[in-house]
């Protein structure tokens, strides 16, 4: 199936998603193979529940300054690159000759700084499935302000999801990382026109689950006011027996990044440690 990224259909399955209490997980990719081992385990998945039509959103930054993966994917660094790199294998991998063709496939572009990620948001929109417009870093009247003219101008050619405020990176000193109020999600929402909303509510990037605390009370109120339309960013800092509440308490979009990376770091460690013999011989 071709790479799902009409306005109406990501809105229907995103509904969808809500109605059934389902949240569903964003993958963060800078790589092939992290791009197909996404995709691999959603047809996997599939295959065991018997739905070989599962929506999938495998995700990515651009010129993100906290991790800009598209700069990643190619030797030369140009974002624009990678991110035509990465559609180009999304083709390839939503075709009729491959075992993915019947996934939903809704790529994302995550942290979209305007100022940074400008042409990125307004050329390459129409190929994603969603945008997240991020503007949290300026102040909540500019942000407002800036976010509302974005989806104007881009409305019902991508779904755009926004930050009410800034989710902080682990570790970040000198920054509080404040709970967003049920007003300032209410206020952003109502002037912005978003279809989805990223909230603070307790989780940092980077995190782990013991250094920042996940606060469910703050989601289910903001989510019983503007419905299950929030997106999650952070998610590793949730502990795991809290995780199967976030679609109740109105997350209908998971970010996930984190623990990939974790776990193919891991992985890749284990292997060198079990074949040390092989890596330090004399001739290498």
């Amino acid at each position: 199936m071709p790479i799902i990224n009409n306005y109406s259909q990501v809105k229907e399955i995103y509904q969808q998603a809500a109605e059934l209490k389902i949240g569903l997980p964003v993958f963060c990719a800078e790589d092939r193979e992290t791009l197909e081992a996404i995709l691999a385990a959603a047809y996997e998945y599939g295959m065991d529940i018997g739905v070989d039509n599962l929506p999938v959103i495998p995700a990515w930054t651009s010129r993100y300054p906290a991790r800009g993966q598209m700069k990643l994917v190619s030797a030369c660094g140009d974002p624009r690159v990678g991110i035509e790199l990465m559609f180009s294998d999304l083709n390839v991998y939503t075709g009729v000759s491959s075992p993915y063709k019947n996934l939903l496939v809704m790529p994302h572009l995550d942290h979209a700084f305007p100022w940074l990620d400008g042409d990125i948001l307004e050329e390459y929109a129409s190929r994603f499935a969603s945008v997240m417009y991020d503007a949290s870093e300026r102040s909540f009247r500019e942000n407002i302000k800036m976010t509302a003219d974005y989806v104007e101008k881009m409305k019902r050619k991508v779904v755009v999801e926004g930050a009410v405020d800034e989710i902080f990176e682990s570790g970040s000193e000198g920054q509080k990382n404040e709970l967003t109020t049920l007003e300032q999600a209410v206020k952003f929402h109502k002037e912005t026109g978003v279809d989805i909303i990223v909230p603070n509510v307790g989780t940092e990037h980077r995190a782990t689950a013991d250094k920042a605390k996940y606060m469910s009370e703050r989601a289910q109120e903001i989510s019983r006011e503007l419905g299950r339309i929030l997106c999650l960013h952070g998610t590793s800092s949730v502990k795991a027996e809290e995780l199967h509440k976030l679609p109740e308490d109105g997350f209908v979009k998971i970010n996930i990044y984190t623990k990939l990376a974790v776990s193919g770091g891991q992985a890749v460690a284990k292997n060198i440690l079990s074949n040390l013999a092989i890596y330090l011989t004399k001739r290498h």
